[in-house]
């Protein structure tokens, strides 16, 4: 919910495929936000929390199944399924780059299942999501004066082979006026990378 009065809630869907072995390379999804920033007249917004929610639209009720592993095939198995999205304002060529100490970088999620080797009756899993939103990462807020991107990618995602997912993207943020200090601070920022 909106923070403050000045607070916008803007909402989003980005779909991705999930290919037959369960992957998908990194893709992104751009999120629109020139109707509140403008480089000339130094408007920016600052992101002060963003909420992921990933849907499967051909599932049930559109609920995600959290179990990433196929567990059915093979005798014996021990695998590892992660799906990683994640905000930010800079395009990463690979997700593996991109981590809570990665610039321009403003929430992470990751999400993974582990299939603990095993026979068919006694094969155990565990679940794992771990969020890095914006108030963990930037607490005051993150200044944008661009676009963000939301970065999208799946390894091994056996449930969900062959699938089309959406994520929903809720962004909290207020328009702000940036100084002078501020965008020199988003010029080094970029000339980092």
């Amino acid at each position: 919910m909106a923070k403050n009065t000045r607070d916008l809630i803007l909402r989003d869907r980005l779909q991705f495929d999930v290919d037959g072995s369960g992957d998908t390379d990194l893709v992104y999804g751009r999120v629109d936000l020139s109707d509140f920033v403008n480089v000339v007249k130094r408007e920016g917004m600052a992101i002060k929390e963003i909420r992921f929610q990933v849907r499967a639209p051909n599932q049930p009720n559109g609920v995600f199944e959290p179990l990433l592993v196929n567990g059915a095939s093979g005798p014996t198995l021990s695998a590892f399924s992660a799906l990683k999205i994640f905000a930010t304002t800079t395009a990463y060529e690979n997700a593996s780059d991109v981590g809570i100490a990665s610039p321009d970088v403003i929430s992470v999620l990751e999400m993974t299942t582990s299939l603990i080797e095993g026979s068919q009756a006694d094969r155990t899993f565990q679940n794992q999501w771990v969020l890095f939103g914006t108030p963990d990462l930037h607490p005051d807020g993150y200044n944008v004066v661009s676009d963000l991107l939301i970065g999208v990618a799946a390894h091994f995602m056996g449930t969900h082979a062959g699938d089309t997912l959406e994520v929903d993207v809720m962004i909290i943020g207020e328009p702000v006026k940036l100084n002078e200090a501020d965008m020199t601070e988003m010029l080094t920022q970029a000339q980092d990378l």
